[in-house]
């Protein structure tokens, strides 16, 4: 997916929030926010928007001198998500279908974005989680990946978020069969998004092997990704795509993909026939 105009906005958002998160001298972030807006205007916007993103935050963090400025709230997040994980297990070990069950708790887990929405509240995540046995799910691959990890060798899931990151666990522990699993995380810190030690904090060493796909892109963008990363991308099996960055950057590549995101861009949900919230389990790319 290439970046647009309408784009533009939430990236100027990200950065001011991030440079908020780590420093109160209004000065400092406007001098920031200076050097983010060149950075943007001179972007290539046939590029997938985490593409742009990863080139501001990485002038963010840079100029500020902070390597991971959402420390404390992937923490903090992944800290509330434990606490609601048994809670989550219940009801998907006495659901009708305990893997669409799980799925839908792994994208009620997507609420916590910080690169989507920087301030969230319990109530907020709460919500997100009474609801996940309820909300209507739009096109529905459910049944169809649930076919294919069940025939796979090797499963390669792409992680999203932090905090998200506990409910891909509960997910990964209902897949049928008996394939070796892949979980893929950033190189190094960017947004909110699961690096290895998030990864670690959520307990998904103990369900997958952790991997890195080499970049600081909230994203996958291929072109970015290590030679051992796309090695593994290229001979897994099925792939499995969590959140909105992993979907954008995505988009008609030449592998099939399974996408289970929220909808949390406008522009998006107008391009590709959705609407802003929704819930999609779908298929992007090709066999």
């Amino acid at each position: 997916m290439k970046s647009y105009l309408d784009c533009v906005p939430c990236f100027v958002r990200q950065a001011l929030d991030a440079c908020r998160m780590i420093t109160k001298d209004e000065k400092k972030i406007h001098e920031l926010l200076r050097k983010v807006l060149v950075t943007i205007a001179n972007a290539n916007l046939d590029q997938p928007p985490p593409v742009i993103v990863s080139a501001m935050h990485r002038v963010i963090r840079q100029e500020l001198d902070s390597p991971d400025p959402y420390l404390a709230l992937k923490k903090k997040s992944t800290e509330k998500a434990l606490l609601l994980a048994p809670e989550a297990e219940k009801t998907i070990s006495k659901a009708e279908n305990p893997f669409e069950a799980a799925i839908r708790f792994a994208i009620a887990g997507n609420i916590l974005d910080f690169g989507a929405k920087t301030e969230w509240s319990e109530t907020l995540v709460r919500d997100s989680f009474e609801k996940a046995m309820k909300v209507p799910i739009v096109d529905n691959q459910a049944s169809e990946l649930y076919s294919r990890i069940s025939l796979a060798k090797t499963v390669l899931v792409l992680g999203d978020n932090a905090g998200e990151a506990v409910f891909d666990r509960l997910f990964i522990n209902r897949f049928p069969g008996n394939a070796r699993v892949l979980y893929a995380v950033k190189g190094s810190p960017v947004i909110n998004d699961v690096t290895l030690a998030d990864a670690k904090d959520a307990g998904l060493d103990t369900v997958a092997e952790i991997i890195s796909n080499g970049t600081d892109i909230p994203g996958t963008h291929l072109p970015a990704t290590s030679d051992e990363f796309r090695k593994i991308f290229y001979e897994a099996d099925v792939i499995i795509s969590k959140g909105q960055g992993n979907y954008e950057t995505l988009l008609n590549c030449d592998r099939r993909v399974f996408c289970i995101l929220q909808i949390k861009c406008e522009s998006l949900a107008k391009r590709y026939g959705f609407s802003l919230g929704d819930w999609v389990v779908t298929i992007t790319g090709k066999e």
